[in-house]
């Protein structure tokens, strides 16, 4: 049963253009102060932004699928005790979000925050509030794609920390993201699935065309190994079914005993959905992993049919 609903993506847009850098993590939580990283692999090819199915070019749009998407993942984990699985899925075509009964609920960002923290970075720079070197770029990259923690805190602390987290939230109207409790622990943001796909949605449609093919292009270039050495294959990035997904992992331990792990983006290159599954779990990544992939595999079943 689908419970939170759907909703329309908040649109707070041109005039608003007053946001700086949000928040992230990856494996533990990272002191905010850091070198700025060396510089990272050169950027994929150019990726740009995936039109939705439907759109002007089309006579009519198929109808949704995301509340099978979202109805298909209520099995996920049924079998593991203590589970919170956050789904939501956007329909650009529609642009509404169909979210589960846990949709809504604040869990940790771990390193999807760090999106979070590059789009308010290039939405100042395009207001002509912020400047973003090369080098910024540079880190701006591996911390999408890489996931490197290393430039996030770089990016963190010289684009205005927790206040950029503030800005986003504002900007797009996000009603469950708010900063760390704690100074300098980005992974430690909290959003929900519902909020991440708000996030997406204005990566998709409010961006400039080169910043967002910067995002796009980043998280594209996204390799089974994180800068930590974590593997990244899993839900939207599981090898098995990866394909053409444009998706920003995060994970963290062991907060209250628990793990987070989450993946979110476009599923596939046909750019109609962005699929959000947010979780936080007990200890140990291979059950957590499962978890995500099947989750992923009944969104991408449930898409495809």
């Amino acid at each position: 049963m689908i419970v939170g609903g759907t909703r329309h993506p908040g649109r707070l847009v041109a005039a608003v253009l007053l946001v700086a850098a949000l928040v992230g993590g990856c494996a533990r939580s990272e002191n905010p102060a850091a070198p700025p990283p060396a510089a990272g692999p050169a950027p994929s090819p150019a990726t740009t932004a995936p039109s939705p199915a439907g759109s002007s070019s089309a006579p009519e749009p198929a109808p949704s699928l995301a509340g099978a998407a979202v109805d298909a993942t209520a099995s996920a984990g049924q079998e593991r005790r203590n589970v919170t699985l956050a789904v939501a899925v956007l329909d650009r075509t529609t642009g509404d979000i169909t979210a589960n009964a846990e949709g809504d609920t604040p869990l940790r960002a771990a390193s999807v925050a760090k999106l979070f923290t590059v789009v308010d970075i290039l939405t100042r720079r395009a207001a002509g509030q912020a400047t973003v070197t090369p080098a910024d770029e540079q880190r701006i990259r591996r911390a999408l794609s890489l996931s490197d923690d290393e430039a996030m805190n770089a990016l963190y602390s010289g684009f205005g920390g927790p206040e950029g987290i503030e800005r986003v939230s504002a900007l797009l109207g996000l009603a469950d993201t708010s900063p760390p409790a704690r100074v300098g622990q980005w992974g430690e943001v909290e959003t929900s699935a519902r909020d991440v796909a708000e996030l997406y949605h204005f990566v998709l449609t409010e961006l400039s065309p080169p910043d967002r093919e910067l995002v796009l292009t980043s998280l594209k270039a996204a390799p089974e190994t994180a800068a930590d050495g974590f593997d990244q294959g899993f839900g939207l990035l599981d090898p098995a079914r990866r394909g053409d997904a444009v998706a920003k992992q995060g994970w963290l331990c062991c907060l209250d005993s628990s793990i987070d792990l989450h993946s979110a983006g476009l599923p596939d290159a046909a750019g109609r959905y962005v699929v959000v599954l947010l979780s936080n779990q007990p200890r140990g990544y291979d059950a957590a992993r499962t978890l995500l992939d099947d989750a992923a595999g009944a969104v991408r079943d449930a898409l495809a049919s």
